[in-house]
């Protein structure tokens, strides 16, 4: 399904902005009081997209920030960790392209400096968070595994940082132009960038706190923190490599401050994301690349980029993004003919993104209940 074909099924869609709706389940017809529960859940504002049995369906409720405008088609969010599945797109392309070995550690393509057991970590491993690494370091020293890679289940974003040094190694290019040229363009996604930029910020939404106010500290305030770092070095975030950028900061720095970073700097559009899973949606039945292959627990599994839940009758693939002042969550089941992303500007996101995916899917998921 190519852009203009989905932007045209979406204009036909109920777009819905008000503050009460009517929304088809199943062929009956709901009445949805969101206005209600972004003031109950003091989430300031909701998008949803995606197609919905079959069908396309999107959703705007509240604002883009406290006492701004609107949420809108146009409003950019930064997607979180939702970033993942769609680096993990790129990766598994590479690999049908013979440019990655699934199985070959990734030290061997770069010194990543990885020590003992990390250095058999490969980008299966990372891209099923298998790895044994922590999320995020906040301190400086080696990376060390605390398991044999490929043994557990254990969430890490630091393993996408490692994989993303070796993607522009493979790919001879800054991790940010390759990812613009080879997947978002090609998807489509042309509102979408993993270099967050000012002019970015003018068309986004704020992040907010658990009570509803304006968070100082969100995802654009450390966004800015790293632009003018490498502002101040002569540096572009769409044309630098990581290697460039950790040596803007001039002293050692931390994986989880660089950016563009692939466990979650993506700046899209509700649009462009659901654009993305539309994609997703048609290419799980063809392929294995979807299939779990890491357990987690009796419900929930992990499948390279993407968990896989089991809880209702027929598996559906999921992913959620958690950044400070922004709360997401995508969706996949074949079965239903459905695929919907969620998009929050607040803290307390999530319990608004669970409750409308009851709403609008008659079930629950216990992903919900684990995230």
């Amino acid at each position: 399904m190519n852009r203009r074909m989905f932007v045209g099924l979406m204009a036909g869609a109920a777009v819905c902005s008000i503050n009460k709706w009517s929304a088809e389940t199943r062929g009956e017809s709901k009445s949805f009081d969101v206005a209600r529960m972004l003031e109950v859940t003091r989430a300031p504002g909701v998008a949803v997209a995606g197609i919905k049995e079959a069908g396309p369906y999107q959703l705007f409720a509240g604002v883009e920030r406290a006492g701004g405008p609107a949420i809108t088609a146009g409003t950019r969010f930064p997607a979180a960790s939702l970033s993942k599945p769609v680096f993990a797109w790129a990766v598994q392309n590479l690999r049908k392209q013979g440019k990655i070995d699934w199985d070959r550690p990734l030290q061997d393509y770069l010194d990543l400096g990885l020590e003992g057991t990390s250095r058999k970590i490969t980008a299966f491993h990372v891209l099923t968070h298998s790895t044994g690494l922590t999320n995020w370091r906040f301190r400086y020293g080696p990376l060390e595994s605390s398991f044999e890679p490929g043994t557990r289940w254990q969430y890490s974003g630091e393993g996408f940082v490692l994989l993303q040094r070796v993607v522009e190694k493979i790919v001879a290019q800054p991790i940010a132009e390759y990812m613009r040229t080879a997947v978002l363009e090609p998807l489509g996604m042309t509102q979408s960038t993993f270099a967050w930029t000012p002019e970015i910020q003018k068309l986004a939404a704020s992040g907010h706190d658990r009570q509803g106010a304006l968070l100082e500290r969100s995802a654009a305030f450390y966004e800015l923190r790293n632009y003018e770092i490498l502002q101040k070095r002569g540096l572009n975030p769409a044309s630098a490599t990581y290697d460039q950028i950790a040596a803007a900061y001039q002293q050692p720095v931390l994986p989880i401050t660089v950016s563009p970073n692939m466990a979650g700097s993506l700046q899209t559009t509700i649009g462009d994301y659901a654009l993305f899973l539309a994609h997703v949606l048609k290419a799980v039945p063809r392929s294995d690349d979807f299939k779990a292959r890491v357990e987690v627990n009796r419900d929930i599994a992990w499948a390279p980029g993407w968990g896989v839940v089991r809880s209702s009758k027929t598996p559906s693939l999921f992913h959620w993004g958690d950044g400070p002042g922004f709360k997401n969550f995508c969706w996949v089941q074949p079965a239903r003919k459905s695929a919907l992303v969620f998009f929050t500007n607040g803290d307390s996101g999530a319990a608004l993104y669970a409750w409308l995916f009851r709403q609008l899917m008659n079930q629950d998921l216990s992903a919900f209940y684990w995230i």
